[in-house]
């Protein structure tokens, strides 16, 4: 089976965080970004980050692909609703790009907050005194991963990076020996079927 191609995405419409085992043309290489779009009318934030995520997916203008293989596996961080709707940008940037995966035929997977916390921290506890803090989430990422790619020290990168090196894992590929109170996060997902795997 040869390396499989993942991106991890971390959407928002201030700071996206993208990982990806691979350039835009194919050729392996490990790397994450923080694609900033704070204060930008929502239109041009979804924009911004629809060539972002197609880049990283290996399509350039006008849905070309800019190499003869593509990703296999998008890993999403999933969202979730606030009850004043204040998030409705950020479920309107998420549906543009999961319809354009799809339309693609491009197989992607979402991966909830606490689950993504499990994997990089060993727990997912969202409050009380042992809450994962986004900082521990920072710090665990950059030990277990600093060494092998360019991390920015922000949490949506780091996002990102627990969500790509989550989908490695998963199909037997792991950047780092992950400990089993992290690897159990995996077995909370349905992840999808692969052509490279199958």
């Amino acid at each position: 089976m040869r390396p499989l191609r993942v991106v991890g995405l971390d959407l928002s419409t201030a700071a996206t965080g993208i990982a990806a085992t691979h350039a835009s043309t194919g050729e392996s290489h490990l790397w994450a970004s923080v694609l900033d779009t704070s204060k930008r009318p929502l239109h041009t934030q979804t924009d911004i980050i629809d060539v972002a995520v197609r880049r990283a997916c290996g399509y350039g203008s006008g849905n070309r692909p800019l190499s003869a293989v593509g990703v296999d596996l998008v890993v999403i961080e999933g969202t979730f609703s606030r009850g004043s709707a204040s998030d409705y940008p950020l479920h309107h940037v998420r549906a543009n790009v999961t319809q354009w995966l799809s339309r693609r035929g491009l197989a992607y997977v979402d991966v909830s907050p606490a689950t993504l916390k499990i994997w990089a921290t060993g727990s997912g506890a969202s409050s009380g005194d042992n809450k994962v803090t986004k900082q521990q989430v920072v710090e665990a990422i950059i030990a277990a991963y600093g060494g092998l790619l360019n991390i920015p020290r922000d949490d949506n990168a780091c996002d990102a990076v627990a969500l790509m090196s989550m989908g490695l894992a998963a199909y037997g590929q792991p950047l780092a020996e992950v400990p089993e109170t992290h690897r159990r996060a995996l077995d909370s997902i349905r992840w999808p079927q692969l052509k490279a795997v199958s």
